[in-house]
């Protein structure tokens, strides 16, 4: 009974460590993400213009660009290099266009700094970033806060993101599916 109970023991430990090792690596957060307009919160912008996502692992940082796209050109690149967990990041605002912006009449502000910081929710699989900058709207120069939450889905094709704006009572779900390389 004993041999057995072993036997039964050691099946589901190599069971276990052989399922580890055939897990899918591709099922993280990074790679290469179009915009799913379907899935997504409706803005008018979007359909005009292509939204491609690049999340990158360098080190223990994350490097994230935001490319806009119009008729597959690159129109506009936004990105940041971060480590989630550590110090924020102050990145050079050097264009009015607020990648945020959907569709209202808010402008970046341009000679300032935007502020980026990150944090694991789950490794690999779920990132947390804040940003706040400085932008220009009709009554003057106004500070928002945008909270981005990244969460890969179970089966690691979709890249869910819920936008969070200090000046927007409702969040924005944005829906990705993973480019294949």
């Amino acid at each position: 009974m004993k041999k057995l109970l072993l036997f039964v023991q050691a099946l589901v430990v190599f069971s276990f460590l052989f399922s580890l090792s055939c897990a899918d690596k591709t099922k993280t957060i990074y790679g290469t993400w179009k915009i799913n307009r379907q899935k997504s919160t409706d803005i008018v912008n979007w359909r005009y213009r292509q939204i491609e996502m690049v999340i990158q692992k360098k080190g223990e940082a994350v490097v994230l660009v935001q490319n806009s796209l119009e008729k597959n050109k690159v129109v506009f690149v936004d990105s940041a290099t971060f480590i989630p967990g550590g110090e924020a990041v102050h990145v050079p605002v050097t264009s009015q266009i607020w990648p945020e912006n959907w569709f209202m009449g808010v402008l970046a502000k341009t000679g300032t700094d935007k502020t980026i910081r990150g944090s694991w929710k789950e490794p690999d699989r779920e990132l947390e970033v804040v940003k706040e900058q400085t932008v220009e709207i009709s009554q003057g120069d106004a500070k928002i806060t945008t909270v981005l939450s990244f969460k890969l889905n179970r089966n690691g094709n979709n890249l869910i993101v819920i936008e969070k704006r200090s000046s927007r009572p409702t969040p924005v779900k944005l829906v990705f599916d993973r480019v294949k390389q």
